[in-house]
């Protein structure tokens, strides 16, 4: 649909598209008394060539026709040169013919703007021949449609989807699609990569779709990178970078943004809400997208500090009054932002394919092969998590199912094992991969089974702590020759020069990689992410079992957690006796502290029922509840009844993501540590030391901290707290305040802050910026209307205290009902409502009346 211009904004609209692709624009020329509105010049070799440009908001008929073309005649015969008439409103009919046969090109904006777009070379990359598009073809014909099944709903996932692309509800332009690992989010979104492009290219969609792997991301990015990386590696790397924003901004683009989670497990808090303020300000330009990720990662305190953020871009609140009202307009659209990407936004949940599905999805993909499609649903049947004592059928989860399909001939050599017996997800990854590696066995001998595995985790190992999806040869031999350094050593010895070569050769070939070319250089990865968590939890847990904890930090993710639980029994309590035995000594084990991480889960979901909190923490770290000097990420120590963890001892740690909610921490040590995204909700600190703490947004609504030692906190302090319905994001000030006005021990405090947060305080301090003036006022408006209506009670007691010091008086003759300032009042009101000071007059009602 074309958009409405004025004859202004048109033709700043027509510089600016010109301007972006490499143009020149001048103002306007005259020739033989004829002015041409625009004139767009481009260096072609060594000369120039010029364009001429007539724009217009009316619909061009013949006689404004017979006008434009006596404007644009002298410049017929000009080498090079174009000559052009642009009206969003179209042509009457004949027009363009008679322009044509002119050799005058005419165009809406729409469609020069589409000249502009250049896309072919990507609708090739994805439509056409490459190795891409037959990957994309392949993957289409065999996709089995999934289901989203949420509060929404129940809909077919990508009838749903097709249907929201073409809504134009800008309150809907943005959907985040969550499901657990292997659902098919990522299948999913390269399916509609290729369908909504055949669509573009038929012209019955004006969005191109966009898909990029947020994967690819290990460290933080900007809205312009996201796209540069987009743009490179999709044959589109001559477009402009504006001009790809402002295809977004108009709605000529959907993006497609895949694997948020994969790309956050690498980052830390802060750097994850820098990556969500890019995906703001992309929103905020009117960017229309979904965004997949597994669940739990996309969360409320992280959205909000991007809106944090937004709001600070708008500069000082004490700005100047000559910008209040641009102020105000951006408030306003960050209002309307936090509304419908925080508030109101669309969350979709991904679910496995039915039991139906699954069968047919297999005898489908098996129709020649009905003995193997037997073999595959008989032992998709037996694949169940226990989920709250309840056995929960993975049968229909897509990664399991493509992994049965690959191994389906290993499998039926193995058809007469026990049928009856139940498999958990470890056990089920556990036969993939032995399977696949005895078919790496079978189709070479140089390696036998265990050292591939050994390898296959140390890859695993590699991939995670460098932060890299796939590896280029060199990495790839480096892990070679580190797991294989004595194999190549002896071969050296015996006289074979080629012993690197040839493990390369093997290695890179497993089955349980895939491998690709990014701009020419090779590179391999596994084929779907949860294999290598599985291999890496696998690893982790092995090498505590044997007493030789892994000392490099690993990022835990969920998916390893939920393998780690799934694990058998025996295995799991040679763990946890390890590390219980490890752990006093952890100083001198590095990288035990991950192993608490990664355990805790499977300790707590097999113990929840008949053990407490603190009896299971006890097993694994001893009785003196020492977590001291030690870094734990993701750890919940709650368990929805109150928990006793009195005197526990985390000083000089680092926790991350970790939950304390309804815990009773009294007594307990905090000292010189720093706790990021914590959740100290409902939490009892009373007496706890916190002296010398960094606390970075954590949530500390309905904390009991009285008499907690919390001096020195660190500048740089933020923290999250819920007072109504609204959650607020408190600096290091504000923080203070807070504790010290729920009797903790702080440093000196403005008694401001101590009290500004009660919900009630901005009832006092509205009355008070209204008495400012000087003027008089209506008593009754003071005490009932406006923000004293939500507390009626409470402004009629502080306007009445006001009176009571001598702060307002009353106007004589009113019947009391016109009150103002006094001389020594005005300046006390002017402290509270312009500079944030409580003047000590003030104090006692504050106290007696407000309670944080």
């Amino acid at each position: 649909m074309e958009q409405k211009f004025t004859a202004t904004s048109l033709l700043s609209a027509v510089r600016w598209l010109f301007e972006t692709n490499g143009y020149d624009v001048s103002d306007p020329v005259e020739r033989r008394g004829v002015e041409v509105e625009l004139v767009a010049t481009q260096l072609s070799g060594f000369s120039e060539q010029n364009v001429y440009i007539e724009p217009t908001v009316q619909q061009v008929d013949g006689v404004r026709y017979d006008e434009y073309l006596a404007k644009l005649t002298p410049f017929r015969n000009e080498p090079g040169a174009q000559r052009m008439i642009i009206s969003p409103a179209g042509f009457a009919p004949g027009v363009k013919e008679r322009a044509g046969a002119e050799g005058i090109l005419t165009f809406t904006y729409d469609e020069l703007f589409a000249n502009f777009e250049r896309v072919q070379p990507y609708l090739s990359y994805i439509l056409g021949d490459s190795i891409e598009a037959k990957n994309l073809q392949a993957l289409d014909e065999v996709y089995e449609e999934p289901n989203f099944d949420d509060k929404h709903g129940k809909q077919w996932a990508t009838a749903h989807l097709n249907d929201w692309l073409r809504d134009d509800d800008k309150d809907r332009s943005w959907l985040i699609i969550v499901g657990e690992y292997g659902t098919g989010k990522t299948a999913l979104t390269e399916v509609l990569q290729k369908r909504w492009t055949e669509l573009y290219q038929k012209g019955v969609s004006p969005r191109l779709p966009f898909r990029i792997e947020l994967r690819d991301f290990t460290k933080q990015f900007d809205s312009r990178g996201l796209l540069h990386h987009f743009l490179d590696r999709n044959e589109l790397a001559h477009l402009p970078v504006a001009f790809v924003e402002s295809m977004i901004a108009n709605g000529h683009v959907v993006l497609l943004l895949d694997g948020y989670d994969e790309m956050a497990q690498y980052l830390n808090v802060r750097e994850r809400r820098a990556c969500l303020e890019a995906l703001a300000d992309l929103a905020s330009n009117g960017a229309r997208g979904i965004l997949t990720s597994r669940p739990n990662y996309f969360t409320e305190a992280e959205e909000l500090r991007v809106f944090e953020v937004l709001y600070k871009k708008l500069g000082s609140p004490h700005a100047k009054t000559s910008l209040n009202h641009k102020i105000a307009e951006k408030e306003r659209e960050v209002d309307l932002l936090l509304e419908r990407f925080v508030l109101n936004r669309v969350e979709r949940s991904l679910r496995d394919l039915t039991e139906e599905q699954t069968i047919e999805l297999v005898r489908r993909r098996l129709k020649d092969d009905p003995e193997g499609a037997e073999v595959v649903t008989g032992l998709l049947s037996k694949v169940f998590r226990n989920d709250e004592d309840r056995n929960v059928s993975l049968s229909g989860k897509p990664v399991i199912i493509t992994y049965l399909l690959d191994v389906v001939e290993e499998l039926k050599e193995d058809s007469e094992e026990d049928t009856e017996k139940k498999m958990s997800e470890w056990d089920i990854y556990n036969l993939i991969v032995n399977k696949l590696m005895l078919r790496d066995w079978g189709r070479t001998n140089t390696l036998d089974p265990d050292e591939r595995l050994l390898f296959l985790q140390q890859l695993a190992l590699y991939t995670s702590i460098s932060q890299q999806k796939s590896l280029n040869e060199s990495s790839f031999r480096e892990v070679t020759r580190k797991v294989f350094e004595s194999k190549i050593a002896r071969k050296r010895i015996e006289g074979a020069t080629d012993a690197e070569d040839s493990l390369f050769d093997d290695l890179r070939t497993s089955t349980t990689l895939t491998a690709s070319t990014e701009k020419g250089i090779a590179k391999w990865q596994f084929s779907h992410n949860s294999l290598r968590e599985f291999l890496l939890a696998g690893y982790l847990i092995d090498c505590l079992v044997d007493g030789k904890p892994e000392p490099q930090s690993v990022p835990v993710t969920d998916t390893m957690i939920t393998f780690v639980n799934s694990m058998p029994e025996e295995k799991l309590r040679e763990a946890y006796t390890q590390l219980s035995a490890l752990w006093p000594s952890r100083k001198m084990h590095k990288g035990i502290d991950q192993m608490l991480t990664l355990l805790w889960g499977a300790k707590r979901h097999n113990e929840r029922k008949n053990r407490g909190v603190a009896a299971s923490l006890r097993d694994l770290i001893g009785d003196s509840f020492d977590l001291s000097n030690c870094t734990l990420t993701g750890v919940n120590f709650s368990s929805g009844d109150q928990v006793d963890l009195r005197g526990l001892n985390a000083s000089s740690s680092i926790m991350t993501d970790t939950v304390f909610t309804d815990v009773d921490l009294t007594g307990s040590n905090f000292s010189e540590s720093a706790i990021d995204a914590c959740v100290l909700t409902n939490a009892d600190v009373s007496g706890a030391d916190f002296s010398n703490l960094l606390m970075l947004d954590t949530e500390i609504t309905g904390l009991v901290c009285t008499g907690a030692n919390f001096t020195n906190l660190t500048k740089d302090s933020t923290a999250l707290l819920k007072v109504g319905k609204d959650l607020h994001v408190l600096d290091a000030t504000r923080l203070r305040g807070y504790l010290k006005r729920r009797g903790a021990i702080t440093d000196p405090v403005n008694p401001y802050f101590m009290f500004c947060l009660d919900q009630n305080f901005d009832i006092c301090e509205k009355i008070c910026r209204v008495l400012l003036d000087g003027a008089w006022h209506q008593r009754l408006g003071l005490e009932q209307r406006g923000a004293s209506e939500r507390n009626v009670r409470l402004a009629k007691k502080f306007v009445q205290f006001l009176i009571s010091v001598g702060h307002v008086q009353i106007k004589n003759g009113t019947g009391g009902k016109l009150i103002g300032t006094t001389q020594s009042g005005r300046p006390v009101v002017a402290r509270l409502s312009e500079n944030a000071q409580i003047d000590e007059t003030l104090l006692p009602f504050f106290e007696q009346n407000l309670n944080q």
